[in-house]
């Protein structure tokens, strides 16, 4: 197996990893069920008093 083969394989092989790994965090992130979490988590940074026109 020569040089540029291997590196075509890995450059290939890469970029599928890191682009199904994309999808996962993607479907994982905006599911309906995840809803809820999102919600709080996006409400839990501000605190009653730092929260502005409230």
């Amino acid at each position: 197996m020569s040089h540029e083969t291997f590196v075509l394989i890995a450059k290939t092989v890469g970029l599928a990893y890191l682009m199904v790994f994309f999808l996962i965090v993607l479907v994982q992130t905006y599911r309906p069920s995840r809803k809820k979490a999102a919600d709080h988590a996006a409400r839990s940074i501000l605190t009653g008093e730092d929260r502005p026109w409230q």
